[in-house]
């Protein structure tokens, strides 16, 4: 990867994070529990032993498994792209 891309990556990584904590303390200044956060991708089965990872934005299937545990993995990959 390019230095620049790679800096400008890490740059914005860094502002997500600050803005995470900004929100995080904005809600426990106000005395309000913070929203739960909903996650992009679902595991559903889908025949004995497979599963789908559905993405509930689009309602589209992402991918399947074979195996719950696969599954799930493939979900957290999505989920942290």
């Amino acid at each position: 990867m390019h230095a620049a891309i790679e800096s400008r990556r890490n740059i914005l990584a860094g502002l997500r994070q600050r803005s995470a904590i900004a929100t995080a303390d904005l809600y426990q200044m106000i005395g309000v529990p913070m929203p739960v956060t909903a996650f992009s991708f679902q595991v559903k089965p889908a025949g004995r032993d497979f599963y789908h990872v559905f993405d509930t934005r689009t309602g589209k299937v992402a991918g399947f498994r074979r195996g719950h545990n696969a599954a799930c993995a493939l979900a957290r990959q999505l989920e942290q792209k």
